[in-house]
């Protein structure tokens, strides 16, 4: 039997390599979904916190409060361009506890509460969901 000097891999070894880099991989496919959670929760939470911001200074400058996002065009730059994130985010339940959510609006948007602590007193607050700022989270 003639010896060749052709180099190569070994089929064993091929197989060893695709066994390592499916183990990595079943480890860390699942933290970087949770990574993604979380960057959707983070976003939420600071879109909506600089949308009550905005609300807020523009009720305060013109003596009344915005019905439309649009109106805060002054306030927030690029308003018109600001959506949620496409996917799964925290929401805390009622006990306070975390749990993953669908998002389901594909626009922020304003709604009517009233604050019980300075009497009947209406404003409006930036929502995703139904659900504001607060309501986000881990």
């Amino acid at each position: 039997m003639e010896k060749t000097d052709e180099a190569g891999f070994s089929l064993l070894g091929v197989l060893i390599a695709v066994m390592i880099i499916g183990v990595v991989a079943t480890i860390a496919v699942p933290k970087f979904n949770s990574m993604i959670v979380m960057a959707n929760t983070s976003k939420i939470q600071a879109d909506l916190s600089t949308l009550d911001a905005a609300v807020a200074v523009y009720e305060a400058q013109e003596g009344n409060v915005p019905t439309e996002l649009s109106q805060l065009k002054d306030y927030v730059n690029d308003v018109e361009k600001l959506k949620p994130p496409v996917g799964e985010c925290f929401l805390k339940d009622s006990d306070g506890k975390a749990v993953k959510h669908t998002i389901k609006d594909t626009a922020y948007r304003l709604v009517e509460t009233e604050h019980s602590a300075l009497g009947p007193v209406k404003t409006r607050r930036a929502a995703c969901d139904d659900h504001f700022s607060g309501d986000f989270g881990k």
